[in-house]
């Protein structure tokens, strides 16, 4: 449950405080005028005899009445489960690494047809996520916007070839940089960036911004492609045995999951860290684990997902402002006893 207007709440306490004050109030002036009536305090004679249980009682439902008039102001609502609150989406952004070493072969065939085909499938049962695509190398490109159309992201995700990337080495920062201002830009309340990559930097400066875009509100989930043994990084995909990539001392490329980088980078920014797996399972944690809550969360903060439960506090208020009308405390009467004037009269038993 939660409520329109919850500041009310805050006030509810206070309102109830003070009508009972007002009640203790006008008790104890009604006593002073009494006595003041009867020349002294508590003279049996001018008591008017009322029932001290029904005024309580009264007075008990007067608070009850006033509660539930506060409570139905603050308009309490009630979550709705249906279709439309449980399937909820999030939106969130994929950014693929699209650099060489994705070519290599420690997963078969590579890493690049186990993370894009894995992909593939996850974006087939996103549901209502709005999903959108960056690619990046040493530089991010914006591929595919955040959008409800999974065919035409998973369409895109077909072009996209990291033999085509003109950028040299592969650079993480880059992406959550491009995944950062885009949600800044269009005003995104949720920003979840999910980062499909074998963890290596060649930038050196992931963690800063990482951590400044943490604190505008983006979770980095990292999704860690390949074996931490590694392998050669292939000149050319279609031909893995025809040499190797080398680097400026012509040595040949080594590439490794880096899973300590990708780690260190979703517990920076609140997000999860999964190894893609052999059937790219890590997905289908990450869904589980992470966007599935979020998405529920996202359906709570929506009013929509809500029906108005006002009616419940309201109908307890009328129900107390019946009860005191029935109850009518000012009318009851504690039962007789002898007349303190006439017991003074009253003719003698004794012989």
């Amino acid at each position: 449950m939660k409520f329109g207007h919850p500041w009310i709440l805050y006030a509810t306490p206070v309102a109830v405080l003070f009508v009972g004050l007002l009640v203790l109030w006008a008790r104890s002036r009604r006593t002073v005028l009494a006595a003041r009536f009867a020349g002294a305090a508590r003279r049996p004679w001018a008591e008017t005899g009322a029932s001290p249980k029904h005024a309580l009682f009264d007075a008990a439902l007067l608070l009850v009445a006033v509660a539930g008039l506060f409570l139905a102001l603050a308009r309490p609502l009630w979550f709705r489960r249906d279709e439309k609150s449980e399937l909820t989406g999030v939106p969130y952004i994929v950014a693929l690494d699209a650099s060489r070493s994705m070519l290599t072969a420690d997963m078969k065939p590579n890493r690049w047809f186990r993370a894009t085909n894995a992909l593939d499938r996850f974006l087939a049962n996103a549901g209502n996520d709005r999903v959108g695509l960056i690619s990046f190398s040493g530089v991010a490109y914006l591929n595919a916007p955040l959008s409800f159309d999974m065919n035409a992201v998973r369409t895109t995700l077909r072009y996209l070839d990291p033999e085509l990337m003109n950028d040299a080495g592969s650079s993480l920062g880059s992406a959550i940089e491009r995944s950062g201002r885009y949600f800044a830009s269009n005003n995104v309340p949720v920003r979840v960036v999910i980062l499909v990559t074998d963890g290596e930097d060649l930038e050196g400066n992931l963690l800063p911004t990482a951590r400044r875009w943490a604190r505008e509100g983006v979770k980095v989930c990292a999704i860690g492609v390949g074996t931490t043994a590694g392998g050669k990084v292939p000149m050319n995909r279609w031909n893995p045995n025809g040499g190797g990539a080398k680097n400026t001392f012509g040595q040949e490329v080594t590439s490794r999951l880096d899973e300590g980088n990708l780690q260190r980078l979703a517990a920076a920014t609140g997000g999860r860290y999964y190894r893609l797996g052999e059937r790219g399972e890590g997905f289908d944690r990450l869904r589980a684990d992470f966007l599935k809550p979020l998405g529920e969360a996202a359906a709570r903060e929506d009013l929509q997902n809500y029906r108005e439960a006002y009616q419940i506090p309201l109908g307890l208020a009328a129900l107390a402002i019946v009860a005191r009308i029935l109850l009518a405390a000012e009318r009851a009467r504690r039962p007789a006893g002898p007349s303190a004037i006439g017991s003074r009269f009253a003719p003698s038993t004794r012989t």
